[in-house]
């Protein structure tokens, strides 16, 4: 009967453990929110995971260029095919197409 307690509160534990984690509404830092564009306009950086960080430093981005202490990158005043393949993945994986791009 003990173990059997033990192990339903193991279990319980586990649960509680598990959905405090998820209710935390911290994102995984690997994810990458493709769903709405404006987002890049309100976030500052410390609120992109590290995922979104590293695809905008593929685009010249940096803290300080982010929150405009620094001078913003050369992307910033390119058309999509005046990218390199490297910062046109990198746009494609943060939501961006070519006509949002070029708006």
């Amino acid at each position: 009967m003990k173990a059997r307690i033990a192990v339903l509160l193991a279990v319980l534990m586990s649960v509680s453990l598990l959905f405090a984690c998820a209710t935390t509404g911290k994102l995984d830092p690997n994810t990458v929110r493709t769903d709405d564009l404006s987002l890049w306009d309100e976030a500052g950086w410390t609120e992109l995971t590290a995922a979104e960080q590293e695809l905008w430093k593929v685009l010249g981005w940096d803290e300080a260029s982010w929150e405009g202490e620094a001078k913003q990158p050369a992307s910033e005043d390119k058309y999509w095919n005046g990218l390199s393949d490297a910062e046109r993945a990198a746009a494609t994986k943060l939501g961006y197409t070519k006509e949002t791009w070029d708006e």
